[in-house]
Parts: structure tokens; sequence; C-alpha cells
């Protein structure tokens, strides 16, 4: 695996979620683009390369956006590993497999994240938070086209995990 591809990739994801998100947000519906890099790793990689990049990429989700620290690193790994032990029964190089997974990835990331938070803040309007994660969700799945093709050219999937030394 390129290691150091994927820390470029994960840089570029972290510096564009972090700085520049408000200028592709549609409304309130902002996309999240750690999602279908989890699900490209968990299809692609290995269970130790898929953790150790999944667990990278939610330790990057942690150190940019606020929030507990440690969450998103314990979440993507347990999905990552979800998917990657799933992913033989999953037509997985289709495009519909892909926006699905990310799709189902995302609603149960910001569902779980929601009750997280309102337990923590005792505050919550249950039918406009449950209207945001569909419109997150959905907005994350329609992107993944562009992003797996990003990710393709840079991490072929031909070459990926050939050990070179």
């Amino acid at each position: 695996m390129r290691w150091f591809t994927f820390f470029c990739i994960l840089f570029s994801i972290s510096l564009f979620q972090s700085t520049m998100m408000h200028w592709v947000n549609l409304g309130s519906a902002v996309p999240d683009l750690y999602f279908p890099l989890v699900v490209f790793y968990s299809f692609l990689a290995d269970a130790k390369r898929n953790t150790i990049a999944n667990w990278f990429t939610g330790l990057s989700k942690d150190l940019f956006s606020e929030g507990s620290f440690g969450i998103n690193s314990v979440f993507f790994v347990a999905v990552g590993f979800f998917i990657w032990s799933f992913r033989e029964i999953l037509f997985r190089g289709h495009l519909v497999t892909q926006i699905l997974i990310t799709f189902i990835f995302s609603v149960i990331y910001n569902v779980l994240y929601t009750i997280h938070v309102s337990i923590s803040f005792h505050s919550l309007r249950l039918s406009t938070t449950l209207w945001i994660i569909f419109i997150c969700s959905s907005y994350t799945a329609m992107i993944v086209p562009v992003l797996f093709w990003i990710f393709n050219k840079f991490q072929p999937t031909q070459k990926l995990f050939f050990n070179q030394g």
C-alpha cells in the first residue's frame, strides 16, 4: 500500500473539510469526505491495512473537527471492519454499491453521533435533526463517484497492495 499517497489524500481531505467546506454546501447539507475514504479502503485493503487506514482517517477527523476526541477513530475502525468482513458478498466494483454503502454508513454515523450529542447536551429537535441527517448523508453519497475516481487515480486498485521492496 502506498502510505505516502494515502497520507497525502488524507491531508487533502482534512484540509478541504476544515477550511473550504462552506463553498460546496447546499443549504444546510454538507458532505463528509472522510466517509468515502473509509469505504474505499474497506473495499480494497486487507484487514490490517484497512484497520490502520481507517484509524488514521478517524484520528484525522477527530483532530480537525470539534467534538469528543476518539469517537471517530473507534467508529471508523468498527465500520471499516464491518464493511471489510462483508465485502466478499457485495459487488464492490459497482457504483450503486459504493453509493449505498456510503449512504448507510453516513446515516448510521450521524444518528449515533446525534444520540451522543443529545445525551451530552440534552438538546435535540428530532424532525429537523433527522431531515438534516438524511440530506447530509444523501449529499455525501452523491459525491462518492467523483471521490472514488480520484482515489483510484492516486491509489490504483491493481497496484494498491503489491509489496514493493
